[in-house]
């Protein structure tokens, strides 16, 4: 786990276990000899990828970032509900889980398979989405909606939002559609210090040094693109914490202008 204070707010990012991604695909359209420096990818290209879901604990409550794959893929090493037991938190303890988008490693952990019925993890939880997210998803009709989202509805407990919403002083969520039609990112700020968690806007730290780089299986290339920019350049101007959920080594770090030949930007891990 790691872990920070941010004005008033303490954040913990916990960890979901590791796999490995083909990194060609996460910054496409380079080449290896164009992205693999500093990455510890192998010859063929794969690199370690971590999950990393968030907990953002504001005046006692509780406010989880994705709910990493939860019963799904066992063999990651890791289980991010072993970090909430460390912290002496129970799933009844979570009263908001903010989904950043819908992809299996971000949000197999919104329902229990439990007697044949899936059931929300988090029962004293709200879950909240964009409204594009579960568009595309209803669109969809598949699984996806069917197993992590549909109890949540049922239960009374999907929140759904459109465009950028306060849920706190604290948290606000801003849409960055791109790698999803809904994926949203978390802005915090307490006290006058600001961070944010950007989900899967970036996988890795070195996806923020050439913003023009990003996967390959985007939903919008060009969106991704254009908001991982505008997040960077908003991240100077203000000097704020970036938080990555991919990121193995170095997922918190800072942004200013590249001044050499070494990308957009320059990343300063914290």
């Amino acid at each position: 786990m790691r872990m920070m204070d941010l004005g008033a707010l303490r954040i913990v990012q916990l960890h979901d276990g590791y796999g490995a991604i083909d990194g060609n695909r996460v910054f496409y359209p380079a080449t290896q000899d164009e992205w693999g420096e500093g990455t510890g990818a192998d010859p063929t290209g794969f690199m370690l990828n971590a999950y990393q879901p968030l907990l953002i604990n504001e005046a006692g409550l509780h406010t989880l970032v994705d709910t990493g794959f939860g019963q799904t893929n066992p063999g990651r090493r890791r289980d991010m509900q072993d970090d909430l037991r460390s912290l002496g938190l129970a799933r009844e303890d979570i009263r908001r889980v903010i989904i950043t988008h819908a992809h299996g490693d971000h949000i197999g952990g919104n329902t229990l398979l439990v007697d044949g019925k899936y059931l929300p993890a988090y029962p004293n939880a709200e879950y909240v989405v964009q409204q594009s997210e579960i568009a595309s998803l209803q669109e969809e009709g598949g699984p996806v909606w069917q197993q992590r989202f549909a109890p949540l509805q049922s239960s009374g407990q999907l929140h759904v939002v459109d465009g950028e919403v306060s849920l706190t002083q604290a948290i606000t969520l801003w849409p960055i559609a791109g790698h999803t039609a809904g994926q949203q990112a978390v802005c915090l700020q307490s006290e006058g210090a600001q961070a944010i968690f950007v989900g899967d806007l970036g996988l890795s730290i070195k996806s923020f040094a050439r913003p023009d780089w990003g996967p390959s299986w985007a939903w919008s290339r060009e969106a991704d693109q254009a908001n991982r920019r505008r997040i960077a350049e908003w991240a100077i101007e203000t000097g704020a914490l970036v938080m990555l959920y991919h990121e193995p080594r170095t997922p918190w770090f800072r942004i200013r202008r590249a001044t050499a030949g070494n990308g957009d930007y320059c990343t300063i891990p914290e």
